[in-house]
């Protein structure tokens, strides 16, 4: 049972990660410099790389292996969509404050809760808040669809009558 729920957390995630990495695409941030740049050119510069190819693939890393982690932390959860769907959103949040914080700063060479790193980050942040929120929100929302509806064993969808 375990083992479904991190499976479905990483599905979900993969594909609520797809949404995020969309909207990273195209939702544009300001650089300090006064440059606007989409916030996947972000993500693939905080992990010293350079390009839009770049911030993709490390964002659906990021959002598959978080998506898997929040199957394990839902596992006892009962799986209805309205509630998979705050979950999610309180763990997109969540994810927001300690990638934003923590990971990020770190990859920046920044101490995290530095006033370096928050200065690194601030021009980011709101952005970063929209795309986890949403993220954590269709992540919920997708779990609850395959952990109700889907049969692991066989692959197969089933029809629950409501």
């Amino acid at each position: 049972m375990m083992e479904k729920r991190i499976g479905a957390g990483l599905v979900a995630g993969l594909i609520a990660g797809i949404v995020f990495t969309l909207v990273a695409l195209f939702l544009t941030t300001r650089l300090p410099d006064g440059d606007q740049t989409s916030m996947l050119v972000v993500a693939a510069e905080a992990l010293h790389s350079h390009g839009w190819v770049a911030g993709w693939i490390a964002s659906l890393i990021y959002t598959a292996i978080i998506g898997g982690v929040f199957g394990w932390l839902v596992r006892a959860e009962t799986s209805n969509e309205p509630r998979m769907m705050v979950w999610g959103g309180l763990y997109g949040l969540a994810w927001w404050i300690v990638s934003g914080l923590l990971v990020i700063p770190a990859l920046l060479a920044r101490i995290p809760l530095s006033s370096a790193a928050l200065d690194a980050v601030r021009p980011v942040a709101l952005a970063s808040l929209i795309e986890h929120l949403l993220y954590g929100v269709i992540l919920g929302f997708i779990f609850a669809l395959l952990t109700t509806y889907v049969d692991w064993r066989h692959h197969a969808v089933t029809h629950h009558a409501a």
